[in-house]
């Protein structure tokens, strides 16, 4: 992952903008496009609190794709992920998250998925990736946490389909609650897609 370069008056801005300290999210926190974030992955503590993106300074980006897999038939719906750009405690950081199942269209939402490692795995499953990346006091950071367990639901997915049925735009949304090695996260988001990408 390569970050952007923010304008300096977006650091000047960060401790108004950066997440207020409170407790993990327990569920959805509904359709306003937002990011909030509470736990621990790799090692590193997070508390990050954007509940309304459009409001929020300091964000450079916050941003999902959809990625469809070639089959026999068609197209099968196998990952989405998302990423935020934000300076946060005046640090510039980048957070994504990747979810991946064999086919998300197959199922009636709101529906919930049970974390395991296979790579787009069939059925009401799917795997989490949680990586991070930012550069303080001359140390970079650079984190890829997988193999999580818990649970994803998935609130909203909408969009436009094209002539394939290939949806570029809408929202992905949703809750996530991990736990990996002792480390828990709870994730909220609603996050608009910008584009979508097919897979060879």
């Amino acid at each position: 992952m390569t970050l952007r370069i923010f304008a300096a008056s977006a650091a000047l801005c960060a401790a108004a903008a950066a997440a207020s300290a409170g407790t993990a999210p327990a569920a959805w926190l509904g359709e306003t496009p937002h990011f909030v974030m509470v736990g621990r992955a790799g090692g590193h503590d997070f508390d990050i609190r954007y509940d309304d993106i459009a409001a929020a300074q300091g964000v450079a980006g916050l941003e999902a794709k959809r990625e469809y897999l070639q089959d026999d038939d068609g197209f099968l719906y196998g990952d989405f992920e998302f990423t935020l750009q934000a300076v946060i405690d005046g640090i510039e950081k980048q957070i994504e998250l990747e979810f991946e199942n064999r086919d998300f269209a197959g199922f009636a939402l709101p529906a919930s998925f049970e974390l395991q490692e296979g790579e787009f795995p069939e059925g009401p499953y799917s795997n989490a990736e949680v990586e991070f990346e930012w550069e303080a006091d001359g140390v970079s950071v650079n984190g890829e946490v997988a193999g999580w367990t818990g649970r994803l639901d998935m609130a909203m997915d909408s969009g436009t389909p094209d002539a394939q049925g290939l949806k570029g735009d809408g929202l992905v949304a949703g809750y996530l609650a991990a736990e990996k090695d002792g480390e828990t996260l709870a994730v909220s988001f609603t996050v608009p897609v910008t584009e979508f990408e097919i897979e060879d």
